[in-house]
């Protein structure tokens, strides 16, 4: 008989605590390998817990209240001051102290009469003339007029002026190079090709309004509609258009040629932009029966309209141009790419909602104007690298068959955006016809931009005050054209008339609302002054800037470095010794 197997002890516990294999203590390998990556037994120990966030002490409600009054008046050593962001210069140049005859007045412009036949308006008495002697806009480089001023010491001497005839004009430098003048600056013509002159004010916000008379273009016995139904193309004759332009618009083509700028034609009397015509149309009220339906902001649903057919610009009509543009505050929440259609419902000159500021900090603060003093025939110029053709606006100057850009407020591409509450608004001799752009593209820096190349050789992207939208005419083979920036309007619209007897009433005895400025329907050249003004407060205000930089008061009159040059600069805009017109710098400033 088997004897009986005594009990399994191995539920009961031990009294004598159990050993530790020696294999793990003795015989770990010295060598880690891929399957044993570690073979120190204490860091094989098991992975520890992730550590508890800590949570955030909370005070209570009472706790709070009452120690909010004792921190508030209790100053804090720790705390420190907040430094104000510091502003961006102008540059300053390595040029040499002006001369004493620098400090002259300005000489006059010289103005040659055409050749071998001189050219009149089509009145026979008024001769128009080209400028001679002019630094007029091209290369990338633009030119605005200035003089040597002895109060402007830091500023290295120099002022911004302006050329005879004083008052809002075509410019005689922003010009192409072939157009003739009269006196006043106000007719302008020229043989060529089509070519095209800006004025010398700017629109910038707000609603600005000018004229342009038809002198010399499509006779005036020619019967509205088309000129050649079965043949797109005019007849070779002269021609005028008219319309808004920027400084990166060629001065070698027509307006309405590229995306930076807008005009009317005198055939068809048509919108062109981009070199496409479209249609000017009438907003008719919702629900109206009408043929067209087109897409209007702000959500591009379709809306009926009326459009414009059948109708040219003949000799002696004028064609007025109103143009709307939000406010500065808005446009630099559009290109800084925080507008946000939800929130940013106005066109920003709302007064109701909030005070204006006193010191009108809505608006852009960072005009710096990058130029350099150079002497030209006789006068002295201030030359700066201007804007250019962006690549987005190349490809938005695809002129396919359907467009593949469309340009709105939040577009990736800062060029590409739109300004809300924008259109330009068509005039014939004193009678509304209609709208016709909308949604116009955005200017303020860095939707303009210099090139590339410029960048590279230490050109900024900054507003310089006088970028915008600017009246631009163009001819064509020998077409005459005359403008008017107001206030005596050929053809002034009912609004202006209206604002005007508002404006000669005494203060308190209307009770209507007060409009903004903005929104109020202005002669463009009101302009005149108001730059004017700019410029001297800017001009100032580079003094001052660089009167801190010099050591303020502690300044001793010593010699600065800034002001060590030799050689006075050459205008580089040109380089065609052929021309004539003076040679370029060997090296950039």
């Amino acid at each position: 008989m088997a004897e009986p197997q005594p009990h399994s002890r191995s539920g009961t516990p031990s009294a004598n605590p159990l050993l530790r294999r020696p294999l793990e203590e003795d015989h770990a390998p010295a060598v880690s390998s891929p399957l044993n990556p570690n073979p120190d037994g204490a860091t094989r120990a098991r992975p520890r817990a992730p550590p508890r966030e800590q949570r955030e002490k909370r005070e209570t409600l009472k706790k709070r209240e009452a120690s909010a009054n004792t921190r508030a008046s209790t100053p804090n050593p720790k705390q420190q001051k907040k430094e104000h962001a510091s502003a961006d210069s102008p540059m300053r140049y390595s040029i040499p102290e002006p001369k004493y005859s620098d400090y002259d007045a300005p000489k006059d412009g010289i103005f040659l009469p055409h050749e071998p036949n001189p050219l009149y308006a089509p009145d026979g008495v008024t001769e128009l003339k080209k400028p001679q002697d002019h630094a007029w806009n091209k290369k990338g480089y633009k030119y605005t007029h200035c003089v040597a001023d002895p109060l402007f010491r830091h500023k290295q001497f120099y002022r911004q002026s302006d050329s005879k005839p004083y008052g809002p004009r075509m410019s005689h430098e922003d010009t192409d190079k072939w157009f003739h003048f009269d006196e006043s600056a106000t007719i302008v013509t020229q043989e060529k090709g089509w070519r095209m002159g800006r004025a010398n004010v700017v629109a910038r916000e707000g609603r600005m309004y000018y004229e342009v008379k038809i002198l010399k273009g499509l006779p005036a016995e020619e019967p509205d509609g088309p000129i050649e139904p079965r043949v797109p193309e005019t007849k070779p004759g002269p021609h005028i258009r008219m319309g808004w332009s920027r400084r990166e618009a060629p001065l070698d083509g027509p307006v309405g040629f590229d995306g930076y700028s807008y005009a009317i034609t005198d055939v068809r009397f048509e919108a062109l932009h981009r070199s496409r015509a479209s249609k000017i149309f009438k907003p008719l009220p919702k629900g109206a029966k009408s043929k067209h339906m087109k897409a209007r902001p702000p959500h591009g649903k379709p809306m009926p309209v009326d459009y414009v057919t059948d109708q040219n610009v003949h000799e002696g009509d004028v064609i007025g141009l109103e143009i709307q543009l939000p406010s500065l505050s808005l446009h630099r929440k559009v290109v800084e790419g925080i507008y946000n259609p939800a929130v940013d419902l106005g066109d920003g000159f709302d007064i109701s909602l909030s005070p204006r500021d006193p010191l009108n900090l809505d608006k852009p603060l960072d005009i710096i104007r990058d130029r350099i003093p150079v002497p030209y025939k006789g006068n002295f110029y201030f030359e700066q690298l201007d804007y250019q053709v962006t690549k987005a606006i190349e490809s938005y100057h695809d002129r396919g068959p359907v467009p593949k850009i469309y340009p709105s407020p939040n577009h990736e591409e800062v060029s590409l955006r739109s300004l809300p509450h924008s259109h330009i608004k068509v005039f014939k001799n004193g009678k509304e016809i209609g709208i016709a752009f909308e949604n116009i593209l955005a200017f303020l820096p860095p939707a303009s931009t210099p090139s590339v190349e410029a960048v590279k050789n230490g050109a900024r992207s900054f507003d310089d005050g006088m970028v915008g939208y600017i009246p631009a005419i163009s001819a064509f083979n020998g077409g005459v054209a005359q403008v008017n920036f107001g206030p005596d309007f050929w053809f002034p619209p009912n609004e202006i008339l209206k604002q005007r007897e508002k404006d000669a009433q005494v203060s308190g005895t209307t009770t209507e609302t007060q409009v903004p400025e903005g929104r109020k329907l202005r002669a463009l050249g009101e302009r005149y002054k108001e730059q004017i003004a700019e410029d001297v407060v800017w001009d100032i205000i580079d003094e001052v800037d660089f009167f801190s930089q010099d050591g303020g008061w502690e300044y001793k009159g010593e010699a600065l470095e800034h002001a060590a040059g030799k050689s006075t600069p050459r205008a580089r805009g040109f380089v065609n010794p052929d021309e004539n017109v003076g040679i370029e710098v060997g090296k950039r400033y």
